[in-house]
């Protein structure tokens, strides 16, 4: 039986009256109890707030208490007696009796004669109609109706002796008798009634209560074959969504077809359940993933099944002779399930009877699997018995599971034939990005190139345009001073003639201040040569910087282009500036052979960068170091700046990439110099320091061989001027 008609059963079990269900609603009056009491000592502290010492607090809190206590104790109790019915009727008569003795108490205590908590008299029956039948609930209420007619005869015994008195038919004494009794007898009456009249309410629901119970019984019969009906198509449900899971899970079909068999075996119950798949690529005997009955008494033995596995050969022999639809050429209706009796009659099989009589089965059920108009293989069912019967809803089931395992096979093909063409078209993808990037590198170059060409020929045009007036101005400044010269041996000439004869002169050079003239006048040539050596050594470092246009190899200083470069960059080196401490001009490197201009755009931006980055240092410096090593100048560009963090080091040559804000840089320049430095046959690497400390910064070494190999060079530089 299903789960499902288990728990129906079970449902009926609860329904009767058994010890189980008794012993639950032993549990829940106890609980109700304890509830009760809990919420009559909260009660009884606030009537005694209120009423004080008119209200005995004391008496009410030790029967509420003893109320808790007994439940505590009963509850703990009630687990020994949970398999005995008898005993729990009398623990819950026990229960009832102690709980009309503590509202007996209750009632007294709290005057509830005089008031109408006398009703929670009532209360107990209400209680016996949960636990007991009619006898016990009329029981109840006769001793809940005896136990007020004894409370209101204790409350009132102190008046009982006027009614037995001789003189109680004349006088107040008489009158007061005579409302004793009717009062007494009235209560007494009144409260039976009303306790009878509740017993029977309580009866009746009690009743009302059974017979809805057992019309859910008769409801719940009815429904049994509907519940097992559901629970089969909720199966076949299941069934269908877990291979559609496996599907969408994974691509691997044997995972797919072992899920497909476990659960169909699951749910079909036969022999033998087996997939029977033909992979177009490969030749040889198709792919078998079937699963064996287990009988309980193997189970239990821990042995595998007894039945054999289908042989290959027959499923070949399937998959030939039934591995798609038929169709009836005289209706035209095609057969979409084969179904065996007695195989070895038919004489379809007769090729391999042999083989069938070994295997044991004689009972075949076939489902080809279609996806369209082709068939992807078959779902086999076997069975040793020679009339087993496949009830239609099997057979809906199986062709559902064929289908969803068609699908599998189809979509699995298909993304294996995608998978190839993706690595095809990833290959050529690969092949493509690595052409961009290639791409983008020379377009970032010339871009760079060319604007450092346009820098270069402007730079060489205003030094052309300044060489010519300064060269004359120097050339002209030796005759302007042999002139004045020669006008001062004159004066001096003058100044020996007799005091008469110069007095005229000497009276011009008062006026004209002479000697302050001569002075000054050998201060301003002085200026003007020292201005136009200034001039001249300033359009040397420009044309120096400016020979980014030279076609061919030339051995150049790296000390020159260096110091060039500062005095071009005096916006940020220089006195009252960022001071270099540098020990290239002590080294006398030699000359390397370069393109000039290109290492002069390398020193560029090596030393702008180191600028910037020391722009919020308080006390900047830089130093450049070099090195004469066996074959190459190594070249260190130290700066004292925040320095460059570990996870960006790697990528700081690349095209683009810059940690400057957006409009202040194009991160072309680092990945520039990097292409022209290897392009020279030499290395350009950093290390960087973001501690604080006297080692923060960034150093970038430059290494560049002082004989470059000519034939790479030139290789080279072509390649830099195509791009």
């Amino acid at each position: 039986m299903t789960a499902s008609i288990t728990r129906i059963r079970e449902g009926k079990a609860r329904i009767r009256e058994s010890a189980a269900e008794l012993y639950l609603k032993s549990e829940q009056l106890l609980r109700f109890r304890i509830a009760f009491a809990l919420i009559g000592l909260v009660l009884s502290v606030c009537i005694s707030t209120f009423a004080g010492e008119e209200f005995e607090f004391f008496s009410t809190a030790y029967i509420v208490g003893g109320v808790s206590f007994y439940s505590f104790v009963a509850l703990l109790a009630l687990g020994k007696l949970r398999h005995s019915p008898s005993r729990l009727k009398f623990f819950n008569a026990v229960l009832i009796t102690l709980d009309v003795l503590a509202l007996t108490g209750l009632v007294h205590y709290t005057r509830g004669l005089e008031s109408d908590l006398y009703v929670l008299y009532l209360l107990p029956v209400l209680l016996s109609s949960y636990t007991f039948g009619r006898r016990g609930i009329y029981l109840s209420a006769m001793f809940v109706t005896v136990s007020y007619i004894g409370l209101l005869t204790s409350e009132n015994a102190e008046l009982l002796p006027y009614i037995f008195s001789k003189h109680s038919s004349t006088g107040l004494a008489a009158a007061y008798t005579g409302r004793l009794w009717l009062r007494i007898l009235g209560r007494a009456f009144f409260f039976s009634s009303v306790a009878m009249l509740w017993a029977g309410f309580c009866d009746y629901m009690s009743r009302v209560a059974r017979q809805g119970a057992e019309r859910l019984y008769e409801q719940l019969d009815a429904n049994e074959k509907l519940v097992h009906e559901t629970d089969e198509r909720a199966k076949r449900e299941r069934l269908i969504n877990f291979i559609n899971k496996a599907v969408r899970s994974t691509l691997e079909l044997d995972k797919v077809f072992k899920a497909a068999v476990m659960q169909l075996s699951t749910a079909v119950r036969s022999d033998l359940v087996a997939i029977i798949y033909q992979d177009s690529q490969d030749s040889a005997l198709p792919t078998v993933v079937q699963r064996l009955h287990v009988t309980e008494e193997e189970k239990a033995q821990g042995k595998p099944s007894s039945l054999k596995n289908i042989d290959a050969e027959i499923c070949r022999f399937i998959l030939e002779h039934k591995g798609a639809y038929e169709r009836d050429e005289k209706t035209g209706t095609k057969t979409k399930t084969f179904v065996f009796i007695d195989v070895l009659k038919d004489p379809l099989f007769a090729p391999i009877s042999s083989q069938l009589v070994e295997s044991g089965y004689k009972t075949l059920m076939i489902q080809p699997m279609m996806y369209g108009d082709f068939s992807k293989g078959v779902v086999l069912l076997a069975d040793t018995s020679a009339d087993r019967k496949f009830d239609q809803s099997e057979i809906v089931l199986i062709k559902v599971v064929a289908g969803q395992v068609a699908v599998a096979i189809e979509h699995a093909s298909l993304v294996r034939e995608l998978s190839q063409k993706n690595e095809v078209l990833l290959e050529k993808n690969l092949n493509l990005d690595s052409k961009n990037s290639e791409l983008k590198t020379i377009q970032s170059q010339l871009i760079h190139q060319e604007k450092m060409a346009s820098l270069g020929r402007l730079v060489a045009g205003i030094a052309h345009e300044l060489n010519n007036p300064i060269n004359f101005v120097h050339g002209n400044l030796p005759y302007l001073k042999q002139y004045v010269d020669e006008l001062k041996g004159v004066v001096a000439e003058i100044d020996k003639l007799p005091e008469e004869d110069r007095r005229p002169v000497d009276e011009l050079k008062n006026k004209l201040k002479y000697d302050f003239l001569v002075t000054d006048l050998d201060n301003i040539i002085a200026d003007l040569n020292e201005g136009s050596e200034r001039i001249r050594h300033i359009i040397k470092n420009l044309k120096s910087f400016s020979r980014l246009d030279e076609a061919e190899l030339k051995e150049a200083s790296v000390t020159e282009g260096i110091d060039s470069t500062l005095k071009i960059l005096s916006q940020y080196y220089g006195r009252d500036k960022i001071p270099v401490n540098s020990n290239l001009a002590e080294l006398n490197l030699p000359q390397v052979l370069c393109y000039p201009g290109q290492l002069n755009q390398v020193w560029m931006n090596l030393l702008s960068n180191a600028a910037q980055a020391m722009s919020d240092v308080s006390a900047p410096h830089l130093d450049v170091i070099g090195t004469l090593e066996a074959d190459a100048v190594l070249v260190q560009i130290r700066d004292c700046g925040a320095g460059i963090n570990t996870e960006i080091q790697s990528k700081i040559f690349d095209p683009f990439f810059t940690t400057k804000p957006v409009g202040q840089g194009t991160g072309l320049g680092l990945s520039i110099c990097h292409s022209i430095i290897e392009r020279h046959g030499g290395q350009i690497w950093l290390t960087s320091q973001t501690t604080p400390g006297p080692d923060r910064g960034t150093s970038f070494f430059v290494r560049v061989p002082l004989v470059a190999k000519r034939a790479d060079a030139e290789k080279s530089r072509d390649s830099f001027s195509r791009d």
